[in-house]
């Protein structure tokens, strides 16, 4: 059975939840890679458009990659404004680079762990002209410094069983690709150094927090592709009995869930 794109059918809910970047992270990758108004950027996975936006905001010009239509939809939409902004719907490994163009730097937020890494770092080596950047940027949430948070999180999983258990039916969707996109002892890195194809810079780390009331924190669970594959086997009304539990225990427990989003951003220079 074909994976469908990771996002498909939960883009709006992306678009609407997830966080943009701190503008200390996006100012911080502008400095230190000393980019100009006339240099060429070049974005892969550019999603809806969160890190996209921040750029061409300031006057950069961004050809943006992205792979799903859902996602390119809300993008194309979002960019009407900036005529400094170009994009194509492809997959990065498939995408030909028009004229052979070279960019001062290519930027990934979020989206470079879905790359085939046989093909990623030699593909943007190309494309970068000499002493060119690759900056990679992530976020997870880290949720270990609110233990309230963690106890509601382990009955929202209890609930999430309960249902999966009981009512998963194979309806033969397609399966969703899907990736946690979490790194541990920092593989990132490690990929970097392995490739032999680029100098890590520096690696800057940022945090922030936020809050979500139960709405926002439904739509947040649903925006991440490892649980919408979850709740894809379920039918939609037991989808809103399953919400309608898991709005209970969030409000009961003060109508909140904190949490900690930890970004790191890795600069990294051609060889």
């Amino acid at each position: 059975m074909n994976k469908i794109e990771p996002y498909k059918g939960i883009s709006a809910i992306y678009e609407e939840i997830r966080p943009s970047y701190p503008e200390k992270l996006i100012q911080d990758v502008i400095s230190k890679t000393d980019l100009k108004f006339n240099d060429r950027l070049l974005e892969i996975g550019a999603g809806t458009g969160k890190a996209t936006i921040q750029f061409a905001d300031k006057g950069f010009r961004v050809h943006g990659i992205e792979l799903g239509e859902d996602m390119a939809e809300i993008l194309r939409d979002k960019c009407r404004d900036y005529p400094n902004v170009s994009v194509d719907v492809v997959s990065f490994e498939e995408w030909n680079c028009p004229n052979n163009e070279k960019y001062d730097m290519i930027f990934c937020a979020q989206a470079f762990h879905w790359l085939d890494k046989n093909i990623k770092y030699k593909k943007c080596h190309e494309l970068l002209k000499e002493n060119g950047y690759l900056v990679l940027f992530w976020y997870n949430p880290c949720d270990d410094e609110f233990p309230r948070t963690k106890e509601i999180e382990r009955k929202v999983e209890r609930i999430v069983k309960k249902y999966i258990s009981n009512y998963f039916t194979d309806n033969r969707k397609p399966e969703r690709r899907v990736h946690d996109g979490i790194s541990t002892n920092d593989e990132r890195k490690a990929e970097i150094e392995a490739s032999e194809l680029f100098d890590l810079v520096e690696k800057i780390e940022y945090t922030q927090e936020v809050r979500n009331n139960s709405s926002q924190y439904l739509k947040a669970t649903k925006s991440m592709p490892a649980f919408a594959s979850i709740i894809d086997g379920l039918d939609e009304n037991i989808i809103e009995k399953m919400d309608s539990e898991i709005e209970e225990v969030i409000n009961n427990n003060e109508g909140y869930v904190s949490g900690l989003f930890k970004f790191s951003s890795y600069i990294t220079r051609k060889r």
